[in-house]
């Protein structure tokens, strides 16, 4: 078996080969990424000590069926996404395997401190591939938001340090159910402000709309997809050391709630595609955040694979339709599905996913969600999941016949009305979109497989032990 530091290491090595063999940047990145998804399969589960210390002082990874499932999501979506737009690298290479040791440090950690230095080097890489967008003003926006929240998060992790006297994820929570849960706030906000920043919360998310409204097809899924899905494990482990502090998850929730109303209305509100899809993100990751909060890890789990396999796919054809045509705005964009069909199917799938229709993966995380909230006596979040759910598919079922239906409404859809004809993608990209999307499709169709092999086991730390719906 196959030491789970080594996903950190291999790309890191290759990060400093590239360096050297810049022209070869690109397929060393493809190579790094490769080999980071076959190490899946071989991978030692359980915590791993580094340092020749005991459990509670060492720096820690920890691969349990929560951490390993977040291992899983991140590296297939960062080599597709490689593969997918592998003309849009350029010199970015090496950045790109930085970015991929980084984020697999983030989900495999069990140390505070260590979650930190992650996030600096998944973050550094951010702000340089937020340049791609040619808008330095929201890059160097970007930048200030993510250095405040870096340094409210190593404040809070020098006060979580100096109250339980650990820095390991196990060592924190064993200490956190001793002493008054009051003496945690502080320091547990401070930690979720930090991480705040990157999973797009209300109000740290003022960076968003200016790096996503104007990333291309690499850049977009990269954000959207494998930068999100991170951080949001990464919330999910934070939250569960602080499992007494209730007062403070409550606030959490409401931020959570709050961002994912404002995020949905904001999408309903727009016309490009890209901003439509960064406001849903930005509402998802609400959502999940809620979710997690509220100690139901399973649904919340189920939420952020669900937006990111549709937004890394979404964003991916978004991009591309921005590059080709010099617009996103989808009223200009009427029929170009028309001569991509697979393409226009697999967009459809995640759109329809979103939405929570049923066959989709998105219909049982929702009913998971809901049954879950219901099982607890929870009914006012459901009615208000319920009621941006309408929201969510108007704009999303606008969007699909806009982008489907050659020329204006009333004419004959014939393809001479569509706004263009372009071939958007290579063959090889097009089937490697249209099988994601089939996995979206997929997991809705056999749900219990995916329930039973998302808690096959019990994470080292923390337990996956919430009720599934239906349950």
């Amino acid at each position: 078996m196959i030491n789970p530091v080594f996903m950190i290491a291999i790309p890191l090595g290759l990060a400093f080969i590239s360096l050297i063999f810049k022209k070869a940047a690109k397929w060393i990145l493809l190579a790094g990424a490769s080999i980071n998804v076959i190490m899946l399969f071989f991978l030692e589960m359980g915590s791993v000590a580094i340092g020749g210390f005991n459990k509670l002082h060492a720096i820690n990874l920890s691969l349990g069926w929560y951490s390993y499932t977040g291992i899983i999501l991140v590296s297939v979506l960062f080599l597709a996404i490689v593969i997918v737009s592998f003309d849009k690298i350029e010199k970015y290479g090496t950045v790109l395997l930085t970015a991929l040791a980084g984020i697999s440090g983030m989900i495999l950690t069990s140390d505070i401190f260590n979650l930190f230095v992650f996030m600096e080097i998944t973050a550094i890489s951010a702000y340089i591939l937020s340049m791609k967008g040619k808008k330095p003003r929201h890059s160097f926006n970007y930048l200030v938001i993510g250095a405040v929240g870096s340094v409210l998060y190593l404040l809070g992790t020098v006060l979580l340090y100096n109250q339980t006297g650990f820095l390991g994820m196990s060592g924190i929570q064993l200490m956190a159910d001793k002493i008054n849960p009051s003496y945690l706030y502080l320091p547990f906000f401070l930690l979720f402000a930090g991480l705040a920043v990157e999973a797009k919360l209300i109000p740290f998310s003022g960076w968003v709309k200016g790096v996503l409204g104007n990333a291309d097809s690499l850049t977009g899924a990269l954000f959207a997809a494998v930068y999100s899905g991170a951080i949001l494990f990464v919330m999910g482990k934070i939250f569960l050391m602080f499992s007494n502090a209730e007062a403070l998850r409550t606030v959490i929730v409401i931020i959570g709630l709050v961002t994912f109303a404002f995020g949905e209305a904001a999408a309903f509100r727009q016309k490009k595609m890209r901003r439509i899809l960064l406001f849903s993100s930005i509402g998802q990751s609400g959502l999940a955040i809620a979710l997690l909060a509220l100690g139901l890890t399973f649904p919340a789990v189920l939420v952020i694979i669900n937006n990111a396999v549709a937004k890394m796919i979404m964003f991916t054809v978004a991009g591309k339709l921005n590059e080709t045509y010099e617009t996103d705005d989808y009223t200009n964009l009427t029929g170009v599905f028309y001569s991509n069909k697979l393409i226009g199917v697999a967009f459809s799938i995640s759109a329809l996913s979103l939405i929570g229709l049923p066959l989709f993966l998105g219909f049982y995380a929702k009913l998971n969600v809901l049954t879950s909230l219901f099982n607890g006596g929870n009914w006012f979040i459901p009615v208000i999941i319920l009621v941006f759910a309408i929201v969510e598919g108007a704009y999303f079922i606008r969007l699909l016949i806009s982008l489907w239906a050659p020329g204006k409404e009333g004419e004959y859809a014939d393809v001479k009305h569509a706004a263009g004809t372009h071939k958007l993608f290579k063959p090889i990209n097009v089937v490697l979109i249209f099988i994601l999307s089939l996995v979206i499709l997929a997991a809705g169709l056999f749900p219990d497989f995916v329930g039973k092999t998302i808690t096959s086991g019990d994470d080292v730390q923390f337990s996956m032990s919430q009720l599934k719906g239906g349950e």
